[in-house]
């Protein structure tokens, strides 16, 4: 990404961070990348299936929301602040960027195109944000979700960006991640254990003696939204290689080690469920997939497609470990973010150090790469855990952060979207289930005027 600052001098000579050869792209080069970032916000649609299958129905319109809300927000904030933070230039700090704020001197030259890597970065810092939703689920206000967006897709995630995606110091240092398993996936999970664990639990879900149901309304949208991930993960690790029409290879490389992986945790992933539970899952089939997709990026160019075989075979097993393990310490987590994203985010920065064909442990070049992975995914930790915490104990210290329980009993979608989005006939009111709760206390006026007045 050296390209991106050249133009930052007057005298158009590079600082010294980013001397190092200019990729000549061509237009074709550009427009792929132009294409790849508009289909990476199609997999928005794809985290909204599986967002809304795996929460009660109640919530379903209320998730959703909250991944629009997330990519509009994400998109703003990275035109006005995280672009900048991640791609200018970053005065010999190697730190974060403060150049090209608000698409200020922006250019498109033979050193690079800011607007075409505007599209497919800020897209990419989109699906992060998307995870992140998914560990919100069915507890979370707007207010508060809105806010967390902005911290974390403006600063927490753009610094990791310019460490890693950029010519950072992590990347100097020798820290690896292709596409993101660590800077984006990990990050989110990370993010994701600490939001979901400060939320606590939803009202009841681990009370032995409620007659309550927590289990995902809609498996079937969680396998239509892994399919159009998978799809659109093509386009996103396709296109990080920026240079197609003189890295044919490569780039037919990572498409085949994304497919290989995709497919073989999706398929291993379902036979290890059957051999736990006895019964078939379609849950189970499509994490699978998204599971070893998450770990492959982590090396997709520099690893044989056999070990990308491997990469989703094992990346199948950690899912199914984390999925059976995390409810056993009363952590609720109704999206998986834990098992998929933190366990194979993880999962793939590891492997990575003793299957890279350029700097592997297996290919002769020893453990400097594997100590370097270690140190970067506990920066990683550090810096993302730490961010977030100090951002939503300030959002909890105002009272903001979680949904009351009255409107957690009626469901978001009823309180403060007029209406559920989803409906059954001769269906149950779950608040009827609840034989003794401060929502009793309410009249429908209070309750209405509540929805009306509230910005959740």
């Amino acid at each position: 990404m050296g390209h991106l600052f050249r133009h930052q001098y007057a005298n158009g000579e590079p600082p010294a961070i980013a001397n190092i050869p200019a990729p000549q792209a061509t237009t074709i080069d550009y427009d792929w990348i132009l294409i790849s970032g508009f289909i990476i916000v199609l997999t928005q649609v794809g985290f909204a299936f599986i967002e809304a299958g795996s929460v009660r129905y109640k919530n379903s319109q209320s998730i959703v929301i909250k991944v629009m809300l997330g990519l509009f927000l994400t998109i703003l904030i990275w035109w006005l602040f995280g672009y900048g933070f991640s791609f200018g230039y970053d005065f010999q700090t190697n730190f974060m960027g403060g150049t090209k704020l608000g698409g200020y001197n922006w250019e498109a030259n033979q050193y690079g195109n800011d607007y075409t890597y505007f599209v497919f970065r800020a897209s990419g810092a989109s699906i992060g944000v998307s995870v992140l939703s998914g560990a919100a689920a069915e507890r979370m206000t707007f207010l508060a979700w809105s806010i967390l967006t902005i911290v974390y897709a403006g600063f927490i995630y753009a610094g990791l960006a310019h460490w890693t995606l950029a010519q950072g110091w992590l990347k100097i240092m020798g820290f690896k991640d292709f596409s993101g398993a660590g800077v984006i996936f990990f990050a989110a999970g990370v993010a994701g254990l600490v939001l979901t664990v400060l939320l606590k639990p939803r009202r009841f879900r681990f009370d032995p003696n409620t007659n309550l149901q927590f289990s995902r309304h809609c498996p079937i949208y969680i396998a239509f939204g892994s399919i159009l991930v998978f799809s659109g993960w093509q386009f996103y690790n396709g296109g990080v290689v920026a240079q197609g029409a003189n890295s044919k290879y490569t780039q037919g490389l990572v498409a085949v080690n994304t497919m290989v992986a995709g497919a073989t945790g999706g398929f291993f992933a379902f036979i290890i469920r059957y051999f736990q539970y006895e019964t078939t899952s379609l849950i189970a089939l499509s994490k699978g997939i998204i599971s070893a997709l998450v770990a492959v990026s982590a090396a997709t160019d520099d690893i044989k497609s056999w070990t990308a075989f491997f990469y989703g075979l094992m990346a199948a097993g950690v899912y199914s470990v984390l999925a059976k393990a995390v409810p056993k310490h009363h952590i609720d987590d109704p999206v998986e973010v834990i098992p998929v994203f933190l366990g194979n985010g993880f999962l793939g920065i590891f492997l990575s150090a003793f299957f890279d064909s350029k700097a592997g442990f297996f290919y002769g070049y020893g453990g400097k790469l594997l100590g370097m992975q270690l140190f970067g995914l506990l920066i990683i930790f550090v810096w993302v855990a730490f961010f977030i915490l100090i951002t939503l104990l300030i959002l909890k210290g105002f009272g903001v952060l979680r949904i009351d329980s009255e409107t957690e009993n009626i469901g978001i979608d009823k309180a403060y979207c007029q209406s559920e989005a989803i409906t059954f006939v001769n269906q149950e009111d779950e608040v009827c289930l609840i034989k003794q709760t401060q929502l009793a206390q309410y009249s429908n006026y209070q309750i209405e005027s509540r929805a009306r007045l509230g910005f959740l």
